[in-house]
């Protein structure tokens, strides 16, 4: 996924034909690199869908393979080689052996780690010396001292910058992940010249659901905020850099981890559920961009992209049942196949086989809960009983289920956590992949504004000020709910037999990319690629 090619031969990008760059879009380690990240990516395409000199370059990608080349070969040290062959070369993983090179790749990485100490880099995350929240201790540890990516940045991107000469370099940061690497990258630019704007979606939640922007600021204090479509040169008719997008120029020589190139993808934006009272875009104006836009963009994928059998990840928040059916044709056509997030509503069930039949490797589901009551508490508009036929009819039809449960909410008590082995219980070997997570209350929500009503206790503790933060420490009526959750996972829920399967099953690494590939019985296999 990671050719120039320009879309089928019908239009060269003004990037080939200039000596000077307009946008270099920069994605900083760490991010999994089995996909482009998506914001860069659909901020390049947006560019040169309107003729905007942009190249895209993913350096998180590059700089796992920078690691990956300076570890020995032979005994004693990882079998990294033959790690990368299987996962680049198999369309369909099986658990037990993905599970096997993962680790063997992670190890190598811990191995890269000791020599700077303080650092610890993984598959899906990156650990500086301190405290990844504050970001005026982060730019004091870039400058004073080596980082990992010093070398990298000089052997690596330095003649990359040299050879397009960017007149803009646009820093993408959509994790925590990301920023010491990127404020580590910003000193590297600025320090050879370049004028550089960060920007991405961990800004854009920093300012609408969190605090510390400013601080951020501080370190890097050039930023834009939204999708792209402040940037000058861009006119818009809705104000979304995503109405319009093509195949971006892409400077990556390398192939991602995977065995089937993963395009990502958004059909819209914000949810157009919009109830949850703890929904991070509540506050985000719902934008579809239906089949036209889509069916436009897949024309301009390079022939020899499309010879790969690329699997779609759609990034919805929660993808709209209209826009989904309508694109259905396009990707039966193109001969694509997809997954996303879903809400478990009715028609999905009901629709399970068409999906299906269409490329629907697999759908993340939100279940969230067993207990009717909790969900109903906080709006989300779903039940056990529809989410469990969901489930059971997509498994059905062969789509993987990947389901989510949110426990540690506000007021949860032992009966909702029990509702909620129950659900899982009937739900049996019908879940393919299950993900526990812990409840976090978003710093800016209508929960948070109404946390009284609830019964909910915010801390303030006296170092918040100094600090960026996505989520606000809480208590409910003098408990921590998050702590009996944790403990329930490892009391309760693992002891269910289907349920221990699942866990072993869901792949610790790589996020969701891999997980349409995981090869299970009576799920349909991803198509290989020629």
């Amino acid at each position: 996924m990671v050719d120039k090619e320009r879309q089928g031969g019908s239009r060269r990008s003004l990037c080939v034909n200039l000596d000077i760059m307009e946008y270099m879009i920069i994605s900083p380690p760490v991010i999994t690199p089995s996909e482009p990240p998506s914001g860069a990516f659909l901020l390049a395409a947006g560019l040169e869908a309107r003729g905007i000199s942009a190249g895209f370059l993913d350096l998180s990608l590059e700089f796992f393979n920078y690691i990956f080349e300076k570890v020995p070969e032979g005994r004693g040290y990882p079998a990294v080689k033959s790690a990368l062959t299987y996962l680049k070369n198999n369309s369909n993983y099986l658990p037990g052996q993905h599970r096997t090179v993962s680790g063997v790749l992670n190890s190598a990485l811990k191995l890269f780690s000791k020599g700077y100490p303080g650092w610890k880099i993984s598959l899906m995350d990156l650990t500086p010396p301190s405290e990844v929240h504050r970001p005026e201790e982060l730019l004091r540890i870039c400058r004073q001292e080596v980082t990992p990516f010093s070398g990298f940045w000089e052997e690596y991107l330095l003649p990359i910058l040299q050879k397009h000469l960017p007149k803009t370099v646009l820093v993408s940061l959509s994790y925590l992940s990301q920023l010491p690497a990127g404020i580590d990258l910003a000193l590297f630019l600025k320090s050879n010249g370049y004028h550089v704007i960060t920007g991405g979606s961990l800004l854009n939640s920093l300012v609408q659901t969190g605090k510390g922007f400013d601080l951020l600021r501080r370190v890097l204090p050039d930023t834009i905020l939204g999708d792209g479509s402040l940037l000058r040169e861009i006119e818009t008719s809705d104000n979304s850099l995503l109405s319009r997008l093509s195949w971006p120029y892409m400077l990556n020589p390398l192939q991602y981890i995977s065995g089937n190139p993963i395009i990502p993808y958004t059909l819209s934006t914000g949810c157009f559920w919009n109830k949850c009272l703890f929904c991070p875009d509540r506050k985000r104006e719902l934008s579809i961009f239906g089949r036209d836009v889509f069916e436009e963009f897949i024309s301009t994928v390079p022939p020899s992209i499309m010879k790969q059998q690329p699997v779609i990840h759609l990034l919805d928040s929660t993808i709209p049942k209209k826009t989904l059916l309508d694109i259905l044709p396009v990707l039966k056509e193109n001969s694509l196949d997809f997954y996303g997030f879903i809400r478990p509503e009715k028609w999905v069930a009901d629709q399970s086989d068409m999906l299906a039949d269409h490329g629907c490797l697999m759908l993340q589901l939100g279940a969230e809960s067993g207990s009717s009551s909790l969900l109903d508490k906080f709006n989300k508009g779903i039940d056990p009983e529809t989410s469990l036929e969901v489930i059971r009819s997509c498994a059905g039809s062969g789509i993987r289920t990947y389901v989510y449960m949110l426990l540690g909410l506000p007021g949860e008590t032992v009966s909702d956590l029990n509702d909620s082995v129950s659900f899982l219980q009937e739900a049996g070997n019908s879940i393919d992949f299950i993900n526990f997570s812990i409840f976090n209350l978003p710093t800016k929500c209508e929960l948070s504004d109404r946390a009284d009503e609830f019964g909910i206790e915010l801390i303030h503790d006296n170092d918040s000020e100094n600090v960026i933060r996505l989520y606000m420490p809480f208590l409910c009526e003098g408990k921590n709910p998050r702590i009996m959750a944790r403990n329930f996972i490892n009391e309760e829920f693992s002891r269910l037999p289907t349920i221990s399967e699942a866990l072993l099953r869901t792949p610790k690494w790589f996020r969701t990319s891999h997980f349409p590939l995981i090869e299970i019985p009576g799920r349909i296999s991803h198509k290989t690629g020629s």
